[in-house]
């Protein structure tokens, strides 16, 4: 019986996660398709992507190499984004 808790924190967290997942992925296909089509500009994207960041650069977090892994994948999704 005690598993049982664990369980339902373990898949809590997995949701979370996934839930963190799509929504990155959303926002950033979002952006790349408004660039394409010239609805957004550079300095727009790149602010959406400070903003995103921003939270994950907080002390809070900023030592979590989970964090880490997830600021990685926001500056390789927005490097699609934002022309060099």
């Amino acid at each position: 019986m005690d598993d049982i808790p664990n369980l339902v924190a373990k898949n809590l967290i997995e949701a979370h996660e996934a839930s963190d997942v799509s929504a990155i992925n959303g926002i950033v296909s979002l952006a790349n398709i408004l660039r394409k089509r010239g609805l957004l500009t550079d300095a727009e994207a790149s602010a959406m992507y400070e903003s995103m960041s921003l939270p994950l650069g907080l002390p809070k977090y900023a030592e979590n190499p989970y964090v880490q892994d997830i600021q990685s994948n926001l500056d390789r999704l927005f490097a699609v984004v934002v022309e060099p």
